[in-house]
């Protein structure tokens, strides 16, 4: 895939959708050629869908507005996009993605964990208090 569409994805990760879409069939265009009517690209679907694979995304549709445009792009070209969206978020924003919502019930209680020995090793045998004279660590 070419990285200018990646530069592109990630430029407007948090602009509006028209100006995603504006700039995606800009730079699709720059790159794979001006749209397709649907009829031209039914008649060369092969070649359409060969230049997909290899890279070259396809738009179709009346360049007059772009809420009719469709893109034609290879699943692997679309993951590496899904990847370059991820890529920078926030943690705050990644949770929004998911759909977090915060809890905004009582307050949470927390009970006192189990105490524990300093210097005890898991095998529960208690560890040196300190270095005896004369004795190597």
């Amino acid at each position: 895939m070419d990285a200018r569409i990646n530069n592109q994805v990630q430029i407007f990760r948090n602009a509006s959708r028209q100006e995603i879409a504006d700039g995606l069939v800009e730079t699709i265009a720059q790159i794979g050629g001006d749209p397709l009517t649907v009829r031209r690209a039914r008649d060369e679907l092969s070649a359409l869908l060969r230049k997909a694979r290899k890279g070259i995304p396809q738009l179709i549709g009346s360049p007059k507005t772009n809420e009719d445009m469709v893109a034609v792009i290879a699943l692997k070209d679309l993951a590496e996009l899904v990847i370059a969206a991820r890529q920078g978020e926030s943690f705050g924003e990644a949770l929004d993605a998911i759909g977090f919502k915060p809890y905004t019930g009582d307050r949470i209680v927390v009970g006192q964990g189990r105490k524990s020995e300093l210097g005890q090793l898991v095998r529960g045998k208690p560890a040196r208090k300190g270095r005896d004279k004369g004795s190597e660590p």
